[in-house]
């Protein structure tokens, strides 16, 4: 009997440890369908409708996602994204590396293809801050690993992107604003990952995301965003939504 008492005292200290470990633990999916794909002010993925699918893990402020963009009729465009990423406590520091990766339809791709000078990822070191008292935050990333530009003599550029951006909530009509301000810092023209001739504003962007409720449990997110891109003398109107389990 005692030994029937000490095994069930094992058993629900086993399930209280499992269940107090996985309380740490978070997951998430997501699947959003946009108009057109516009990444940091450059239109990516033709003219085409975009379909992108997400998901994340997370435990202890560290979190892994991947990412994905499938353009609809634009086969030659698909992209593959991994992240890891490490948030402090107070949520005002983010440390985050990338690995973006661009499969394609038409013509040759290895996914395991991390060469230096073969590779078609790129790998990209990001940190961003949110700003005390604020609802500002600024954001730089960096190419550091694989298809960056390469200048003239074929040396890496380590391709740099600052970003401001601020965000603004109407509780009242369940709609946010987000404004956007972002900059390419190096580059030459013909060597540069973002388009750019040195320092150049790529990325303007003002958008609102509008909350519908669709029942007690399920709200539809419905957002709209004009990006204009300075250095490439473009305008988009990018609109879409998406769903978040």
């Amino acid at each position: 009997m005692k030994r029937l008492l000490f095994y069930a005292a094992c058993l629900a200290s086993f399930f209280t440890f499992t269940n107090s470990s996985f309380a740490q633990w978070s997951f998430g999916t997501t699947a959003t369908l946009e108009s057109r794909y516009v990444w940091r002010g450059q239109a990516l993925g033709m003219n085409a409708p975009c379909i992108e699918p997400g998901a994340t893990v997370g435990f202890k402020g560290f979190a892994l996602d991947v990412w994905g963009a499938f353009s609809l009729n634009a086969v030659e465009y698909q992209e593959l994204d991994w992240t890891l990423s490490w948030t402090s406590k107070n949520e005002m520091v983010k440390v985050m590396v990338t690995d973006y990766a661009f499969p394609t339809l038409l013509g040759p791709f290895r996914y395991f293809d991390y060469g230096q000078s073969s590779t078609s990822h790129v790998m990209e070191a990001g940190l961003a801050f949110a700003i005390p008292k604020t609802d500002l935050s600024l954001s730089l990333y960096s190419n550091f690993y694989g298809a960056d530009a390469r200048d003239i003599d074929g040396d890496m550029v380590y391709s740099t992107y600052v970003e401001l951006a601020y965000t603004l909530a109407w509780e009242k009509q369940s709609t946010d604003f987000d404004f956007a301000l972002g900059c390419a810092l190096n580059g030459k023209s013909g060597y540069s990952f973002y388009g750019n001739d040195g320092f150049g504003v790529v990325n303007i962007a003002v958008g609102a995301t509008k909350n519908l409720e669709i029942s007690s449990k399920l709200t539809l997110p419905v957002f709209g965003r004009i990006i204009a891109n300075p250095v490439a003398d473009q305008m988009y109107f990018v609109c879409g939504t998406s769903i978040e389990l």
